[in-house]
């Protein structure tokens, strides 16, 4: 009997530590990103084909990147920075399950080189929307109308 109750209350043991879920509910999947924001200074790193997994990086032309700021409530925000040869600048607004969406995006674009034209985001009515993750010093961008998602590293 002692056996049984010893056997009992070891499966009992390992089936509540089994399906430990760092907190959440197990059903749930993890998170989306670890933050809900865009916030921070990014400076693109390569683009990725989602389908293929093809990865174009930055030429790292020198003196020349793609840099943009992201500034946000976790709402609404605004873009400033960067490309090769032109200042951009733009809005945008964050929804649920890690969505956004491209209100505004501008600059000068002349003379943009083929790598960073690549980087200049189509407003909303371009196709504009998307999802985002935030990874430690990791922020991706995929637009939906898009192939290749954005893959940015922390700058500052």
């Amino acid at each position: 009997m002692k056996r049984i109750t010893y056997l009992l209350a070891c499966c009992i043991l390992v089936a509540l530590t089994a399906f430990d879920c760092g907190g959440r509910i197990c059903c749930e999947p993890p998170p989306c990103s670890q933050i809900g924001s865009l916030k921070g200074t990014w400076r693109l790193d390569y683009f990725q084909n989602t389908a293929t997994g093809v990865v174009d990086t930055d030429p790292e032309i020198s003196g020349k990147s793609v840099v943009f700021t992201f500034s946000d409530d976790q709402k609404s925000g605004t873009i400033s920075g960067h490309t090769f040869v032109n200042t951009v600048s733009g809005a945008y607004t964050l929804g649920s399950d890690c969505t956004f969406k491209i209100t505004s995006f501008g600059g000068s674009k002349v003379g943009e080189p083929e790598w960073s034209r690549k980087a200049w985001f189509p407003s909303d009515s371009a196709g504009g929307k998307g999802n985002y993750s935030v990874l430690s010093d990791k922020l991706i961008l995929k637009f939906d109308q898009n192939p290749e998602q954005l893959v940015f590293k922390k700058d500052k």
